[in-house]
């Protein structure tokens, strides 16, 4: 009788297998880990920049706005009904342009009554004149009393003086039928229109708001502490942020001695040529202002500054090694910042691949043109099969 014998289990021997496996190669991978340390860290590739020592004067930048050189309400010097607006809002008007007529039918007809009352004096001060002539001849012969002559003397000097209150009756009422006439004072925008045809306008009553944008007034609070540096006459470059790209050179005007109790700020007003009428009453911008005096400073990049637990430091390139500098940051002059820290002219500082670099890190610097980070690899991404 033959014994049957289990077939042996195939999961078991492929177990066994690679425990002998792993027991035999063990050396191999300890001995690969071990040459990974004594590699080290592989060099980082950066991008550097110079340490620069200039002479610089400290720029500060604050934000104003646009106000026009003036504004104006147009007001009504005579009450009367509106008859015609001939300005709408927007609009630009020259000094002397018409903007709004009141009704002057009744005053026109006191001015022809007025012109014709000087008509009738005028004919009764001709003939006072010539009786008085007359009555000087035959006083001279003794032909006349001296009452008589005296009459026409006095006749003739009342008829002159209603001849010349008419006169002045007349231009007065004359006077009044042009200040219905609403005209420009200056050149300038029309921006708030106050009254309609038809609606009654009284005296001293607004007619129209009008702007004067050309120049144009740039008004900045400044802090305290500038304002001894702050001058009449100095220069200031100021943008604007609705007209990107454009920068205007403006002159200050008045440094205005009254501070906000508040805020502790002064208004310094800037003084800036606006041809174009590019810059709007009311547009929001950023001014820039030299404060102190020149002097000498060490400058790095801003992207040089790096952020760290202990404060603001920067790498500097030395034995192809990236050294750890600890700085303090002044202000900025364009793209380059003040700093104070051991540093000297002409000394390398990271500015690019440095936000992962450690103290003493080997470095490998790239020249310009060349990518500090290797570019991405992007995959496309298969689309869905329709259903």
């Amino acid at each position: 009788m033959t014994a049957i014998m289990p077939k042996p289990n195939r999961t078991l021997a492929l177990f066994v297998v690679s425990i002998l496996a792993a027991l035999l190669l063990a050396p191999h991978f300890a001995g690969a880990r071990n040459d990974s340390k004594k590699k080290g860290r592989p060099p980082a590739a950066v991008r550097v920049s110079p340490v620069q020592e200039k002479e610089v004067v400290t720029l500060v930048t604050l934000i104003g706005s646009a106000e026009p050189w003036l504004e104006t309400v147009v007001a009504s010097e005579e009450s009367g009904l509106v008859k015609e607006v001939l300005v709408e809002e927007g609009d630009r008007v020259q000094k002397g342009q018409v903007l709004c007529k009141q009704n002057t039918s009744q005053l026109e007809l006191k001015v022809e009554a007025a012109k014709a009352n000087m008509a009738e004096a005028r004919v009764q001060e001709t003939q006072a004149q010539r009786e008085l002539q007359r009555q000087e001849r035959l006083y001279s012969i003794k032909s006349v009393s001296e009452k008589a002559y005296d009459d026409a003397r006095f006749a003739s000097e009342a008829s002159h003086k209603k001849m010349a209150r008419l006169k002045v009756e007349l231009r007065a009422l004359e006077d009044q039928l042009d200040k219905k006439i609403i005209r420009a004072p200056v050149s300038g925008y029309v921006v708030k229109r106050h009254c309609l045809p038809g609606q009654w306008l009284g005296e001293g009553k607004p007619v129209v708001t009008l702007v004067v944008p050309d120049p144009i007034l740039f008004m900045v609070p400044v802090p305290e502490r500038h304002i001894p540096a702050m001058r009449k006459g100095d220069s200031a470059r100021v943008i604007f942020d609705a007209l990107p790209g454009r920068v205007f050179r403006g002159i200050i005007d008045a440094v205005i001695p009254r501070a906000d109790k508040v805020a502790r700020t002064f208004p310094v007003r800037i003084k800036i040529l606006n041809r174009d009428n590019a810059i709007k009453a009311g547009m929001l911008g950023r001014a820039t202002f030299p404060v102190g005096n020149p002097h000498r400073a060490i400058l790095v990049p801003k992207d040089a500054l790096v952020l760290s637990s202990s404060g603001t430091v920067v790498y500097v390139i030395n034995d192809d090694k990236a050294h750890l500098v600890p700085v303090k940051i002044g202000p900025a002059h364009g793209p380059l910042i003040e700093i104070q820290g051991n540093l000297k002219a002409g000394s390398k500082v990271v500015v690019r691949g440095n936000e992962r670099l450690r103290p003493g890190q080997p470095v490998r610097v790239m020249r310009e043109g060349k990518s500090v980070n290797p570019p991405a690899t992007h995959r496309a991404t298969p689309k869905p099969n329709p259903s």
